[in-house]
């Protein structure tokens, strides 16, 4: 008897778990969505305030308002990364980031030596060097997934040739990507390649390599050009001549001067006013890096994550924003 009690009550505390958690799943999802909205709030504010002032209106001081930084850093078409806000027994953590801080994969070049050339530079910022010996494959399959014609390159894939091939055969796209998820779909792209992770390949030297991937430095809006005032280091460095010093000097010289002992004025603008403002203030840059900026956007990619009792949910959208108006063009849930 004394074992068949002791089972009903190891039942009853692996149900009570169970549904302690999918109550906790429930509330981050809804604290998730939650996290849009402050986003869509904190959007239309930027558009109401100067780069020098918060004041929108609303009668808040400066140092009254919770949100005073993140509101200004948006004006100024700056990203707002890993903000934290309390909401009931759980907390948001929200990013909103001009899109345009990654590379668009559908706008790398005008002809196949440049897109060619911008692979190689986003392969290497995520960790696929040349000495894997993938660089040939991936970069010519995706240049024949992606043009017009039918016929294969050497080392790249068509219908008839590879994909229609196939156990589960498809059809080569032959036309831009809609998702980077896409690339999966191309001959040489694995999930390693997208997300990190070691590679089922060894290098060229025979050693295993783990790669940090490439989907976080790319993506399919955008006119193809990079918001230097936004994109992060390995972003920055997939740009002609931009190595891991320049780039950081870019981030620096963006976020303006940090001395000790020194009071400086938060109000100060120090982003990029323009691609010619930011080609002057950067020294030695390569001459062409002027073709690949901008410094302002209309698209944004909004992640917030609902986070309760250690369960988080994710959502996340890419949206318009232009003239104080805010239109979702994508959406995703994750967890």
């Amino acid at each position: 008897m004394s074992l068949l009690i002791g089972s009903f009550a190891f039942d009853a505390r692996i149900e009570a778990r169970i549904i302690s958690y999918y109550r906790k799943r429930s509330k981050a999802v809804y604290i998730a969505k939650s996290g849009i909205e402050l986003a869509t709030l904190l959007m239309s504010r930027s558009s109401n305030v100067s780069k020098n002032n918060t004041s929108d209106g609303a009668g808040l001081e400066d140092e009254e308002d919770e949100f005073y930084d993140q509101t200004l850093a948006l004006s100024r078409g700056l990203a707002v990364r890993g903000l934290e806000h309390e909401l009931g027994d759980g907390k948001i953590i929200l990013d909103i980031v001009p899109e345009p801080a990654r590379r668009n994969i559908n706008n790398l070049g005008k002809n196949d030596e440049d897109i060619e050339q911008n692979l190689e530079r986003i392969f290497i910022a995520g960790g696929i060097t040349e000495d894997t010996g993938l660089w040939p494959v991936l970069i010519e399959s995706f240049l024949d997934w992606t043009d017009k014609d039918s016929q294969p390159r050497p080392d790249g894939a068509e219908t008839e040739d590879y994909y229609g091939a196939l156990t589960n055969s498809y059809k080569a796209k032959n036309g831009p990507l809609d998702t980077v998820g896409e690339l999966l779909l191309i001959k040489g792209y694995n999930q390693a390649i997208l997300s990190g992770g070691k590679l089922s390949e060894e290098s060229e030297l025979g050693e295993e390599v783990v790669v940090s991937g490439i989907q976080d430095l790319l993506t399919t809006y955008g006119d193809g050009k990079v918001n230097v005032n936004a994109a992060s280091a390995r972003v920055l460095m997939t740009l002609p001549g931009v190595d891991d010093l320049v780039a950081n000097a870019i981030i620096e010289e963006r976020e303006g001067p940090e001395m000790d002992g020194v009071e400086t004025d938060d109000n100060e603008d120090y982003s990029y006013q323009s691609a010619g403002d930011f080609v002057s203030r950067i020294p030695d840059l390569d001459p062409n890096v002027g073709n690949y900026i901008t410094t302002a956007s209309t698209i944004y990619r909004i992640s917030s994550v609902g986070e309760v009792g250690g369960v988080q949910k994710k959502v996340w959208c890419i949206v318009t924003h232009e003239g104080g108006k805010l239109n979702i063009l994508r959406w995703r849930e994750e967890d």
